[in-house]
C-alpha cells in the first residue's frame, strides 16, 4: 500500500511539474491566454504559446523560427510603436480537428491613453502536438510592429 501511494503521489507531481498554463483550453481559451500573456508582458508565457518551430508570414515575408531563445515578441518594439495593451475584438474558429485549428481574429492595439493605434484580422494555426494547445503559425496581411521580418 506504501509503494501505490508513493507511487500515486510521484505521478500527481510529475504531472503538476510538467502542467501548461493552456492545458485544458480552447482553440479560443488559447488565443484570450495569449493576449492576456502579451498584455502582461510575460516572455516566458509567450514562448510557451508558441511551438517550435513556428512561421510568420507577414505582409508576404516568410520568417521560420526554430530557436526557443529568441523572444517571440519583440516588446521593445511593440512599446516604441505606442503600445500598452491589445485587445480582441473577435475570434472565429475557423476550422477545428483533435490537433489542429485555424483560427481568425481581429484585435486591436490601444496607447496609453486608450487610443487605438491598430486594427487587424490575423490568422492562426494552431497545433496539439505537445498535448495543447500552440500556435504553430501566423498569417497577417499587414505589418505588426513587435514582429520582425528578415
Amino acid at each position: 500500500m506504501k509503494q501505490f501511494l508513493l507511487g500515486l503521489a510521484i505521478t500527481l507531481f510529475m504531472s503538476t511539474a510538467t502542467a501548461h498554463p493552456q492545458d485544458n483550453l480552447t482553440p479560443e481559451g488559447l488565443m484570450h491566454y495569449y493576449l492576456k500573456v502579451l498584455n502582461e508582458e510575460n516572455l516566458p508565457a509567450l514562448q510557451d504559446v508558441y511551438h517550435f518551430p513556428h512561421i510568420k508570414l507577414v505582409s508576404g515575408q516568410l520568417m521560420v523560427v526554430e530557436d526557443k531563445n529568441i523572444p517571440v515578441i519583440d516588446i521593445e518594439g511593440l512599446k516604441k510603436s505606442g503600445w500598452k495593451y491589445s485587445a480582441i475584438k473577435t475570434i472565429k474558429v475557423l476550422s477545428q480537428g483533435q490537433n489542429a485549428a485555424l483560427i481568425e481574429m481581429n484585435f486591436s492595439r490601444f496607447d496609453a491613453q486608450d487610443k487605438e493605434i491598430l486594427n487587424q484580422t490575423t490568422y492562426y494555426n494552431l497545433t496539439k502536438n505537445k498535448g495543447y494547445w500552440q500556435i504553430i503559425s501566423i498569417h497577417s496581411m499587414g505589418a505588426l510592429a513587435g514582429v520582425k521580418a528578415k
